[in-house]
């Protein structure tokens, strides 16, 4: 079974007194199954996907896979890695199929080889009808599932998606979520998003990650369990609905027939706000965890 260890690494932007921790001593082991990294902006998320895939150097710490430092594997390594980027950057001139084979030879796969494989990922997206069609044309879930089938070439052992079902609508970012959980399940595969529900429909495990620094690794009914009496839903007027804002963290605000309904997250709630107690999210968890702090 593989195996992708992190030991305490380290990667520091800028110096003096502008050094900032991208990522500070973050330690994890991953073996086969979906991880969804849950964070904010700035939380470290792109720069752990950048030093696996080794676009940038870390600072200290190392990072091993199936005990041997992936430094030292090199292209070795590379090669078990399947990337999807957040950007869908591709010539609109290239076709399906061109631009998969362009993508074969940089993993330096042999043409009859990705011509298998490029069959078998185009036919598992639904795109095998449109593969001499130019890319300029492809609506933004067409991208994406192309760039997930160009993620899977060469049976990568790790599969890193960045952002996967950004801009899609419902239905795509459902077909694409389903593409992850049904094909990837047998691969170590990292997920960056911030689609809550994309990560609590699919991921294994949760990765929550604050200012550079994982502060917590559990399955995502774990820590929607450790939520259970920190969320509280109470019905307001618009004024108190103000009030309340300033006040607690808002997690959402509903309108019922009876007026507005606030759902609050937070450790202080007073006692005899209306507690959740069916229906707790990752989205509740998210709030309790990787928001901005606040008075509560």
């Amino acid at each position: 079974m593989n195996e992708l260890l992190f030991d305490r690494v380290t990667k520091t932007f800028g110096s003096g007194s502008a050094k900032i921790d991208g990522l500070h001593e973050f330690s994890a082991v991953l073996t086969p199954g979906i991880y969804g990294i849950l964070g904010p902006n700035g939380a470290g998320k792109s720069t752990l996907m950048n030093l696996i895939v080794d676009n940038i150097p870390r600072t200290s710490g190392s990072i091993r896979f199936n005990g041997t430092e992936i430094l030292k594997l090199g292209k070795d390594f590379r090669k078990q890695i399947g990337y999807m980027p957040q950007q869908q950057g591709m010539y609109d001139y290239f076709t399906e199929r061109r631009f998969l084979y362009y993508m074969a030879d940089l993993k330096g796969m042999k043409k009859r080889e990705a011509t298998i494989e490029m069959e078998r990922y185009l036919a598992m997206v639904g795109l095998q009808h449109s593969a001499d069609r130019h890319i300029g044309g492809y609506s933004g879930g067409m991208r994406q599932r192309l760039l997930f089938a160009a993620a899977m070439l060469g049976n990568p052992a790790i599969l890193i998606l960045d952002e996967p079902t950004a801009g899609l609508d419902p239905e795509e970012r459902i077909r694409l979520r389903n593409y992850i959980s049904e094909f990837a399940r047998e691969k170590i595969v990292l997920l960056a998003t911030h689609v809550v529900s994309d990560i609590e429909c699919i991921a294994g495990e949760v990765l929550m990650m604050k200012r550079g620094r994982l502060i917590g690794h559990a399955s995502p009914q774990e820590l929607i369990a450790s939520v259970d009496g920190k969320v509280a839903e109470v019905g307001c007027t618009p004024e108190t609905a103000k009030e309340l804002q300033k006040k607690y963290r808002v997690g959402n605000m509903y309108q019922r027939r009876e007026g507005i309904v606030l759902r609050l997250v937070g450790n202080d709630l007073p006692p005899e706000f209306p507690r959740v107690s069916q229906g707790l999210n990752l989205e509740d968890v998210y709030l309790y965890y990787l928001e901005d702090d606040k008075e509560r």
